[in-house]
């Protein structure tokens, strides 16, 4: 294999043509509707000028096309397709790992996946790790493949172009913001046509405290209809996890019998030499043939059981992160709206002041004899476009101006400098008319998005619970079958055994 191209790190710099949705690979997707990705194979790579230490490198077949990956890669591609669509459960990836810790130990949820006869061989080889990763990596691309949005997602076909460099991809400004916004702070129905809305770039962000604010959400019918879901995945996640890690215990246990039943196998064939048996040596011999049925139990029990369960167990808190996401844009409504009241509260109290200076500006003019001034310019109405200004300006402050306590310092300080009190007064007013604005098409905004996001979050946990129910009867009947044919294929060697 020529390991130079492995991965396409530098030979290519990215444009705006490459960012365009890959024609290439949705008319493979069309000409052909039943593919199936996969893995062909995972190589160490050898470009290490922009890397400490080498990487391993997962080649994906996408049916003519050759295209490779590093696992980081997919663990962002998915973090984006997350963002891109929030109401979507994305299919789970396998759990990091590096392989320099795999060296010294696994992860508890990897543990005793890949058993063999000598465990401390297992937990020194990153290869049991590696042939995980193929397999599942390639059911993520598959089911990502199945969901519609996905499918067309230009994310999606850009990671699957090997003409494309994945890694100046991620490098656009677009794709930067994307990241490194809160999900909370994106549009959840066209996130990359909003990535400069100020009204979502400045959304407050819901703490996990901040649910016990707002104890009435709790007794809305829609939102106990989304805990009793909550609960019953958190059931489902804590029985497949204890049904997964007894599996593991008991196909470490056939693990560690193999070296005893070899030895068992060759003891008794030692014996039948000596006492010039056959039928001992038959039974060296179903002792051999027990060694590979026991090896073949473990493969079934690791690639067509455990690999699944753990799948669905991940599906279960990827459920549970999709309900979080739903109360949790419900209570960023509750703390606009309370936002928004406290400043309507003050707004008023900033007029009666007003209208007190006004008066008495008045009391003054008529003793002087001058003429007042009106005050129609801070009352003049506000625009979208204005407030998106306004936004963009304040989101460029320098830091130390946005340091806790400064605003009050700032405060006490031009009380005692200010040159032009009345300006100042008026610059505040005009301010917080501002907020109160802000806030009102926040409002409207989240009312809008929220119901939308309630349907389409309940038709997806409503789809994922009828797929998973099935799929998971699915595996515990072809289990019991496997496990069947394992006790049918035991059965018959040892019967042939006493029958010879």
């Amino acid at each position: 294999m020529d390991n130079s191209k492995v991965v396409d790190s530098t030979t290519s710099i990215i444009t705006k043509k490459d960012v365009v949705i890959n024609s290439r690979v949705m008319e493979i997707f069309e000409a052909e509707p039943d593919l199936e990705m996969y893995i062909s194979e995972a190589s160490k790579s050898t470009e290490t000028h922009n890397h400490l230490q080498s990487y391993i490198v997962y080649t994906i077949n996408v049916g003519p096309l050759t295209v490779k990956r590093r696992y980081s890669e997919f663990e962002t591609l998915r973090t984006c397709l997350i963002k891109i669509f929030p109401t979507v459960l994305v299919p789970p990836i396998p759990e990091k790992q590096t392989l320099a810790s795999n060296l010294t130990t696994t992860t508890k949820n990897i543990e005793s996946h890949f058993p063999t006869a000598n465990e401390s061989h297992a937990s020194n080889d990153p290869l049991n790790l590696i042939e995980y990763r193929k397999r599942m990596l390639a059911v993520f691309l598959n089911r990502c493949m199945a969901l519609p949005q996905i499918k067309t997602c230009r994310y999606f076909l850009t990671f699957l172009d090997p003409e494309t460099n994945f890694s100046d991809f991620l490098a656009l400004k677009e794709t930067q913001t994307l990241q490194k916004l809160s999900i909370y702070r994106l549009a959840p129905f066209d996130p990359l046509l909003n990535l400069d809305n100020q009204l979502y770039r400045t959304l407050p962000l819901p703490a996990a405290s901040s649910f016990s604010m707002f104890p009435e959400l709790a007794g809305e019918e829609q939102f106990e209809n989304f805990v009793k879901f909550e609960k019953k995945f958190t059931k489902y996640e804590a029985v497949l996890d204890n049904i997964s890690k007894t599996n593991k215990r008991l196909v470490k246990h056939f693990s560690e019998m193999g070296p005893d039943i070899t030895e068992l196998g060759s003891s008794f064939k030692a014996l039948s030499l000596i006492q010039d048996s056959d039928s001992i040596e038959n039974l060296g011999r179903v002792f051999d043939r027990s060694l590979i049925y026991n090896t073949q139990l473990r493969e079934i029990t690791n690639l067509r059981f455990l690999d699944k369960l753990i799948e669905l167990r991940n599906f279960t808190k990827i459920a549970k992160k999709i309900i979080q996401y739903n109360r949790n844009k419900a209570v960023q409504l509750k703390i606009v709206e309370k936002s928004l009241q406290d400043s309507r509260a003050k707004f008023k109290e900033y007029q009666k002041q007003e209208e007190e200076i006004r008066k008495i500006d008045a009391m003054a003019s008529r003793a002087t004899g001058s003429a007042t001034s009106g005050n129609s310019s801070a009352e003049s109405p506000l625009t979208d476009a204005e407030l998106q200004s306004a936004l963009y300006v304040n989101s460029k402050k320098p830091f130390y101006g946005k340091i806790p306590g400064i605003s009050k310092l700032n405060n006490v300080i031009l009380k005692y400098t200010d040159s032009n009190p009345d300006q100042t007064r008026k610059n505040r007013f005009y301010n917080l008319r501002l907020k109160i604005y802000q806030l009102e098409r926040q409002q409207e905004i989240l009312e809008e998005e929220l119901g939308k996001i309630n349907d389409e979050v309940w038709d997806e946990l409503v789809r994922f619970h009828e797929w998973f129910r099935g799929v998971l009867a699915q595996i515990v009947v072809d289990y019991n079958r496997q496990l069947g044919e394992f006790i049918h294929m035991n059965l018959e060697a040892w019967e042939g055994c006493y029958n010879r």
